[in-house]
């Protein structure tokens, strides 16, 4: 009853409401920045590795799962199975900015991703391959919720001052941030209040690249 007021509330809140409860959601990514065995990383640089980002997808599962659906209906361990193998085709291909990817990346990803499950212990190597067709295959409300997780969840990634300026240096546009969002939460009304207070936010802070940034840094 909890998860089904509060994502009444959510919903009809102004977008500055909004954009300080992302904040609040970030405050455990600050883990991703500390670092074990007595390193040191330069964090005056946007770094972050496929695992790490798995990490935020299951973190931001169970918020996001228990507003979207706060009577039930969705499966959130299958879920989080699906999150745990859906980019293990990376691990042949490495990872690259989806505006930047071509059929042929993509392409080469899911053929040389199937050979990953050859290579894993054939306990988990079975479901591993099931849970990871089932995010590009997308038949299940499971595996369309996992997708369109990991379409937002750049959005609190980014949320900070470091991060953000990796949008002007990959020139990703605010179009090349927004159209796969919003089609990919359709049918997910609370991500997508997310999204569209957290964009606009960055719109507004001129975070996205664009051609007047070119331009600039052409001038004399």
């Amino acid at each position: 009853a909890w998860f089904r007021e509060r994502r009444k509330w959510l919903l009809v809140q102004p977008d500055e409401v909004i954009l300080a409860e992302a904040h609040k959601l970030r405050v455990p990514y600050g883990l991703k920045k500390t670092d074990r065995y007595a390193s040191r990383r330069d964090l005056t640089l946007h770094q972050e590795s496929v695992a790490e980002h798995k990490w935020a997808l299951n973190y931001l599962a169970g918020y996001f799962g228990r507003l979207e659906f706060p009577d039930g209906g969705l499966d959130l361990e299958f879920v989080r199975d699906i999150l745990q193998y859906h980019d293990y085709g990376e691990l042949k291909t490495g990872d690259k900015p989806y505006h930047q990817k071509t059929k042929a990346d993509s392409d080469a990803e899911l053929r040389l991703g199937e050979t990953v499950f050859d290579e894993i212990p054939e306990e988990i190597a079975g479901h591993a391959r099931y849970c990871w067709v089932e995010y590009h295959e997308r038949k299940t409300l499971e595996s369309r919720f996992a997708y369109a997780l990991d379409k937002i969840e750049s959005l609190f990634e980014l949320l900070d001052p470091v991060n953000e300026t990796s949008m002007k240096r990959l020139e990703f546009t605010f179009d090349h941030h927004i159209v796969v969002k919003r089609k990919a939460t359709e049918s997910f009304p609370v991500m997508r209040r997310f999204v569209e207070a957290v964009s606009n936010n960055m719109l507004e802070r001129r975070v996205f690249w664009d051609e007047n940034d070119e331009i600039a840094k052409g001038s004399p």
